[in-house]
């Protein structure tokens, strides 16, 4: 007697690596998405830092800001139009909420200027 169907065991190993293959495929996906947001967020603080030493140098406010450094709220870069991003890439948020985020300026002994964007998520 031929039996033309396929047996619970044949079914149960090729769901089983079905599912494997399923469980790798996931993992690397979320490595992506997470590598691709890290770059976003890198590429958006780096943004930020160009955009604060250009606003520093273009609005000639080297002497609002207390040698060795000083704090450029991004308020300032959003309103002046220096900042193009709609949404903070490392927190997701609305920009504009981003308001008591802080870009640190400094100098250096040379007088060569340093732009850190700490990227602070607000406390709500």
């Amino acid at each position: 007697m031929k039996n033309k169907g396929f047996t619970l065991l044949e079914l149960l190993v090729v769901v089983a690596i079905l599912g494997a293959i399923g469980l790798v495929v996931t993992v690397s996906l979320n490595k992506t998405l997470k590598n691709t947001n890290q770059e976003e967020c890198d590429a958006f603080v780096k943004d930020v830092e160009e955009a604060a030493c250009v606003y520093v140098t273009l609005s000639r406010r080297e002497h609002a800001c207390n040698r060795p450094g000083c704090e450029l709220p991004l308020s300032a870069l959003v309103t002046e139009g220096m900042v193009d991003s709609e949404k903070n890439a490392c927190t997701g948020e609305d920009i504009t909420k981003s308001y008591n985020e802080k870009v640190k300026v400094t100098w250096d002994n040379e007088g060569n200027k340093t732009c850190e964007y700490q990227g602070v998520k607000n406390a709500e």
